[in-house]
């Protein structure tokens, strides 16, 4: 009886291929995963969609490059501590870390280390895309 029912609701099959569907297409909680470089055009659809859906103020972080607020607004001054930063510098801070944070937990580990970036959620996606078009286009 304990063997029918567990039979009937999972199998080793259906959860390993309900993980690799999770990895690909995401859920409400994580993104889908960018597992190999040759995936990028489907995989960045997905992933955009799936940030706009649940993060939007954080995907703008993909299309211009966050600066963090400085003192007197110096070009090369000290950075505000988060303590000085206003509600709105804070949003955006907090917006740009998450950016981040989704693009590591998105990329896997072997595709993030083959390109160099400064860090920020913008150069990071910049990056991506430059390393996508280098390996479609020259093989």
């Amino acid at each position: 009886m304990d063997t029918e029912f567990y039979n009937a609701f999972s199998s080793p099959i259906s959860l390993t291929q309900n993980a690799l569907i999770d990895n690909e297409t995401g859920t409400s909680e994580k993104p889908p995963k960018l597992m190999d470089i040759d995936d990028y055009n489907v995989w960045s659809e997905r992933f955009g969609n799936w940030v706009e859906a649940y993060h939007l103020d954080a995907w703008e972080h993909t299309k211009e490059q966050y600066v963090r607020p400085t003192r007197n607004n110096v070009t090369n001054g000290v950075s505000l501590t988060l303590r000085e930063m206003s509600s709105e510098d804070k949003k955006k801070y907090r917006d740009e870390k998450l950016m981040v944070s989704l693009l590591q937990q998105a990329i896997k580990e072997d595709i993030l280390i083959l390109f160099q970036h400064d860090g920020t959620a913008y150069s990071i996606w910049t990056e991506l895309e430059a390393k996508f078009m280098l390996v479609h286009y020259i093989c």
